[in-house]
């Protein structure tokens, strides 16, 4: 599983007046997207939580082409772009699913740590995980 692909209807509550999804539902469904990729390797966030680890976001960017509506069903993909131990950072495609229109783009990047947030390597920290997600993204 290189890129995991999750479906999502946009909901009513995430436009704005324009009758356009907002700009910041957007890392919403980025996050969304990066769960399930996580819940694909084997280990979910919950389990990881409850080993003693954490995941901040350290940098989100996102490039807007096309706008989302109500009820368009749209795919966001998501995939690693950069994976060190310590740092990982995902990549995303939101594309609407009747036409297969690149709707928009992004990364966000993420550090990994312990429960007090200082950061530590998932090599050392949690062989398991490390494996899972290098296997996961086609890196082993």
């Amino acid at each position: 599983m290189k890129i995991s692909r999750t479906r999502i209807v946009a909901r009513y509550n995430e436009t704005d007046k324009m009758g356009i999804i907002h700009h910041s539902q957007y890392v919403n469904w980025f996050e969304i997207a990066r769960t399930e990729w996580i819940k694909a390797t084997g280990m979910s966030y919950r389990q990881i939580e409850e080993d003693g680890l954490m995941l901040p976001a350290i940098g989100i960017e996102v490039h807007y082409h096309s706008p989302a509506r109500f009820e368009d069903a749209v795919i966001v993909e998501a995939s690693i772009k950069k994976y060190d131990s310590v740092i990982i950072s995902f990549s995303y495609r939101v594309i609407r699913e009747n036409d297969q229109k690149l709707l928009t783009e992004g990364t966000s990047t993420h550090c990994w740590t312990n429960i007090e947030m200082k950061p530590v390597s998932l090599k050392k920290r949690n062989p398991e995980l490390h494996r899972l997600i290098l296997n996961a993204a086609g890196m082993s």
